[in-house]
């Protein structure tokens, strides 16, 4: 028996080693394991990277190609636009006619009466429709009138001129349109013509005839609802319905020193000109001489616009 103690204490303490190694390599093992898996991890997050890299260079190339066709898109819109604004504008040809007041209607800054040589241009048929004025809020964000609902105007009006915009929002749409907003003496040639009418129409004023004024309705009218109403030009809807803005500043004394030709009006001042009275306005305000303004960033319910282009702008496109 005594022969075996050697080999039993042996394999004993061979054993008690092995048990140590093995608890010794455990956590070695286990820190293994943890590699491993950090590694797993890391490859799988290095395809998901390179993946998302692909995919954001791919983006950027289809961003680059619709930023390139939406410019392409935009070029030929502009190239179109005036022969298409030419289709809705009648031509005032270039001459002298007489700018301002000398009846006994004309108040003090209406006057003196003088002459003016107007280059010819190019005016608007109708004022601007909030149809019309949809289409610029759908294609470039700007804000809408504050009377419509999201982003539209109300139920059948598609065809009565847009209120309740800003001077700034009217120089927005024209630029948008390639166009402008007229002048003054542009404004009011079309109206009068060259035969001093002190109404669009002609010398009389009829009520409820030919235009849209006087509180008759109580609201805006579809802008080619008065035909009897047409200027000298065959311009609609130049008296009553929505005053419209003009391009100038309006000084009541600038008929004083006024260029005699293509007057631009002063060079500042707090209000813009607004023409053509309005549906709530009494027939002096529908006088085609007539002068009022509002301040630029103003809205009112009453104003509106419509545009005018250059003659060369369209013949040379």
């Amino acid at each position: 028996m005594d022969q075996w103690i050697p080999w039993i204490l042996t394999c004993g303490f061979s054993l008690y080693f092995v048990i140590l190694l093995l608890e010794f390599n455990r956590p070695s093992q286990k820190l293994m394991e943890q590699i491993d898996n950090q590694e797993v991890r890391r490859q799988d997050m290095s395809r998901r990277h390179t993946h998302a890299q692909q995919q954001a260079e791919e983006m950027r190339v289809q961003l680059e190609r619709l930023e390139h066709d939406m410019s392409t898109l935009e070029e030929k819109r502009k190239e179109i636009l005036p022969e298409a604004n030419k289709r809705l504008m009648v031509h005032i040809p270039p001459g002298p006619y007489t700018m301002g007041g000398h009846d006994e209607d004309s108040p003090r800054n209406e006057r003196p009466a003088h002459t003016v040589y107007q280059s010819g241009y190019f005016f608007g048929k109708t004022p601007v429709t909030n149809q019309e004025y949809r289409e610029f809020v759908q294609c470039t964000g700007h804000r809408a009138p504050i009377h419509w609902q999201r982003g539209t105007f109300p139920v059948g009006l598609g065809k009565h001129p847009v209120a309740n915009v800003s001077w700034q929002d009217a120089r927005d749409y024209a630029a948008w349109r390639s166009a402008r907003l007229p002048s003054e003496s542009e404004w009011e040639k079309a109206a009068k013509g060259t035969d001093e009418r002190p109404y669009p129409w002609g010398t009389r004023f009829t009520e409820g005839e030919r235009c849209n004024a006087n509180g008759q309705i109580g609201a805006t009218t579809p802008v080619d609802e008065w035909p009897d109403g047409r200027s000298f030009y065959e311009v609609w809807d130049m008296a009553g319905n929505v005053y419209e803005w003009c391009q100038d500043y309006l000084d009541n004394e600038y008929y004083k020193e006024s260029p005699s030709t293509n007057p631009k009006g002063p060079e500042g001042g707090q209000e813009r000109v607004i023409r053509g009275g309005s549906y709530q306005e009494t027939r002096a305000a529908l006088r085609t001489t007539h002068r009022m303004g509002a301040s630029e960033v103003s809205t009112r319910d009453n104003i509106g616009f419509r545009l005018a282009m250059d003659a060369e702008d369209i013949r040379s496109s």
